[in-house]
């Protein structure tokens, strides 16, 4: 058996069970079609564990990232290949691309990127690389430039004669700024659901935000994220108990070579659109500036010894707090 394999059994085994005792207990009301059952986060089908061998199915099992693996997420749950595919590979590189274009803005000491200096009424194509300190080494390969404009812009610059400013900016990646936010809605579902599998995100509440991450042209609703405005050790999962704001509120880091940025995400429990979330907390914040407001969440932090895959007491209180009026857990 490959290390994958038992990597995805070991996922498959660990929500599955949980998804069993919820419906033996009277938990949750869903009919299950298998003796073990997986049902994808993300498109709610069911499926088996023969499922997790592509060579059984076409739609097989398949881990997945979040935050995505090239920005240091890790391997928490499965989604089903289709979603994987669809909701991954379309959305998730304009989260990475757009991390790796702020990472570009500030060059970082060893990177190299492409870049277009004004010159004349064109451009010349160049490869800088950074040495830090403020210092880059610029290289123009003779076969991504015109000849004859690079042996005019070598000419001029040996004579001081290319003017007192370059103007250059890196190759713009293509990024589509709204699937960056569904990237982040994305990787702030299926943290919650590694933290707490199906105790309440089965609900069909949670339609409207699965829809918006399977479809990535579907336009996102007002779901609330927060960056640099938390320090490393802060990463981790927190109960909001603000009045009428209860949530899951979710700090993750997303992290390459050169740069670490971390994001807060809230999570609303069912019967609590998103809007109306940024409402009841903004209603109680303070005015920091113009048109800025300060809120501060009220949290607890999640107790990672709380089993909530294989002991009701824990998985119970999930839930109590969830139907209760009152917002203490």
């Amino acid at each position: 058996m490959s290390r994958q394999l038992k990597s995805r059994e070991k996922l498959f085994d660990r929500f599955s069970k949980q998804l069993h005792l919820l419906k033996n207990e009277g938990l949750i009301d869903i009919d299950l079609k298998y003796e073990e059952t997986y049902i994808c986060p993300l498109c709610l089908n069911q499926f088996q564990r023969s499922d997790l061998i592509s060579e059984k199915s076409k739609n097989f099992l398949t881990e997945e990232d979040a935050p995505p693996a090239k920005l240091n997420g890790s391997r928490i749950a499965l989604t089903c290949f289709q979603c994987n595919s669809k909701a991954g590979h379309q959305i998730d590189h304009h989260l990475i691309h757009k991390i790796r274009e702020i990472d570009d803005s500030k060059f970082h000491k060893g990177t190299t990127q492409k870049i277009r200096m004004e010159f004349e009424d064109t451009y010349v194509n160049s490869e800088i690389t950074s040495k830090g300190n403020g210092l880059l080494n610029v290289l123009h390969k003779i076969e991504n430039n015109n000849p004859t404009t690079l042996d005019r812009f070598i000419y001029k610059l040996k004579n001081k004669s290319v003017g007192d400013l370059l103007d250059f900016s890196p190759k713009r990646k293509k990024i589509d700024n709204s699937k960056v936010d569904k990237a982040l809605l994305k990787t702030n579902y299926i943290i919650t659901f590694a933290k707490f599998g199906y105790i309440f995100l089965l609900d069909e509440y949670y339609n409207t935000i699965r829809d918006e991450i399977k479809q990535p042209d579907l336009p996102t609703d007002g779901h609330l994220m927060i960056n640099n405005q938390f320090e490393p050790n802060q990463i981790g999962t927190y109960y909001v108990l603000n009045e009428n704001v209860k949530s899951i509120f979710n700090i993750f880091s997303l992290k390459t070579d050169y740069s670490e940025t971390l994001i807060g995400a809230l999570l609303p429990f069912p019967n609590m659109e998103p809007k109306e979330l940024h409402n009841n907390l903004t209603s109680n914040g303070t005015s920091i500036e113009q048109g800025k407001i300060g809120v501060e969440l009220d949290t607890t932090t999640y107790d990672t010894d709380a089993d909530l895959f294989g002991d009701l007491i824990e998985i119970k209180k999930i839930i109590s707090w969830k139907n209760a009026p009152q917002h203490r857990i």
